[in-house]
């Protein structure tokens, strides 16, 4: 006998059904709770949910109610679990576990009647040579991704830098220590930018294993490493990582204000003109240069004399200039004093911001002369004079100067010096040592100096 009855089809989500559930003390369901309880922890409700994870509120809901014959079957429904509870931060496997304990482990329905299998053939592979064309054009597509995959990589991360002595507590040297060694660890071949105490950052290059090395200066007290990784190509940049350096005074007495020349060095030959000189201070607010002309430059070939002791005062010269200027906040100076030909004296004394000077400190240099420089002296008699300058006189009578008598010609070209007592007559050409005119021409009464030397004339 034949029902008319149709046979009841086997339900699709025997797995989620609500009366497998084991709900907890309340009657809910403890996954459902779980999922609830985190939600509200982090202060988001179900819309919120549902723009992040793009899992509709009415599955949000099913699944915090333990509603689980509302979801769309058990693939889906296990699915929607596993990212609501990722995007939760909890454990998905946990999550299933304890979503598959509730529901139950129904066994699908199979049916009873099985069909046909359908007749099925084995087909030979034949390898064509447009396969190879194919395979080849593939592989070769294949690398460009890989190569365009790892450019857009790098284009887009970010390098990362790490010191190896780096720490929540800073590194204390011994006393009185003047440099470090930092190394650390960052992205291959990025650009390690080491900046000391807020200035400008120093350079160096990570190798190919990523190490890099920098000699870092030191001075007394906290000395304050900023160390950043930048990808010159991208301009992308790591976090800093900030490292300090502590070195310990000898004793506890207070800093003693200095001041020092950086440029120019004792004893260098600089041209005429505006000289710069740089220095350093220390505690100093303003600095104080006083240029003192010594006398002639230094003839070829001289050695240059010793720089006076520090805080000696400078000798009475033929002329001195005085210059002032403020101190920067790390103690650096510039400072620009015009100087003429001559050997000159370099002073520099440093003011405090009580108005206390430090002691004085000196170099001398030379500035040669640019043409002819001629210094007539008669000595241990008299004579009559004739001076010249690129060919104009400049001086001279007929009645006899006096022994003592001393004269400076400068000229572009030449000088010519009319004696008639030429024994008597000292020049001193160039600040070279002074010669008696007769041994530059003899008996001669004229002698001529230009860019040939000095020679015996007829006449200027």
């Amino acid at each position: 006998m034949t029902s008319s009855k149709p046979t009841a089809r086997p339900s699709r989500r025997s797995l989620g059904h609500r009366a497998n559930a084991a709900p907890n003390m309340n009657g809910r369901s403890a996954v459902g709770d779980r999922l609830r309880d985190e939600r509200e922890s982090r202060g988001v409700d179900l819309f919120r949910v549902e723009r992040d994870t793009k899992i509709r509120t009415r599955y949000l809901a099913a699944l915090e109610d333990g509603d689980f014959t509302d979801l769309p079957g058990d693939v889906y429904a296990r699915g929607f679990l596993r990212n609501y509870a990722t995007y939760l931060g909890l454990d998905p496997d946990e999550i299933e576990d304890e979503w598959r304990a509730e529901a139950g482990h129904a066994q699908p329905v199979r049916p009873m009647i099985t069909g046909p299998q359908p007749l099925t053939m084995r087909r030979k592979v034949v390898f064509q040579q447009s396969h190879v064309v194919i395979g080849m054009v593939l592989a070769i597509v294949l690398v460009v991704a890989g190569y365009f995959g790892f450019q857009l990589t790098r284009y887009l991360s970010y390098p990362t830098v790490a010191v190896s002595s780096a720490g929540p507590s800073q590194v204390i040297v011994g006393i009185g220590d003047t440099s470090y060694v930092l190394t650390g660890v960052a992205t291959p071949n990025t650009t390690v930018l080491i900046s000391w105490n807020g200035q400008d950052p120093k350079q160096v290059i990570a190798d190919d294993a990523g190490k890099w090395t920098f000699h870092a200066i030191l001075q007394a007290g906290p000395n304050q490493f900023d160390i950043t990784a930048k990808n010159i190509d991208t301009n992308h940049a790591s976090k800093t990582v900030r490292m300090v350096v502590f070195v310990p005074s000898a004793t506890p007495t207070p800093q003693v204000p200095t001041v020092a020349f950086v440029t120019p060095a004792d004893g260098a030959a600089i041209a005429a003109g505006t000289v710069a000189v740089t220095g350093i201070g220390n505690l100093v607010t303003s600095v104080v240069l006083t240029s003192t002309k010594l006398g002639a430059p230094l003839a070829p070939g001289a050695s240059m004399p010793p720089s006076p002791a520090p805080g000696a005062t400078a000798p009475a010269g033929l002329a001195f200039t005085t210059a002032s200027t403020t101190a920067n906040a790390d103690g650096t100076f510039v400072l620009a004093v015009p100087l003429q030909p001559g050997m000159w004296q370099l002073t520099l004394v440093g003011m405090t911001a009580t108005g206390a000077k430090t002691v004085a400190v000196s170099k001398t240099i030379t500035i040669p002369y640019k043409g002819i420089n001629v210094q007539l002296s008669l000595l241990g008699g008299n004579a009559s004079l004739r001076l010249y300058a690129d060919g104009v006189s400049i001086e001279g009578k007929t009645v006899g100067y006096s022994a003592g008598y001393a004269k400076t010609v400068i000229a572009n070209r030449s000088v010519c010096v009319f004696s008639n007592v030429p024994k008597v007559t000292y020049l001193a050409i160039n600040g070279a040592p002074l010669v008696k005119m007769s041994s530059l021409g003899g008996s001669s009464t004229h002698v001529i100096i230009d860019s040939k030397g000095a020679r015996a004339v007829n006449g200027c």
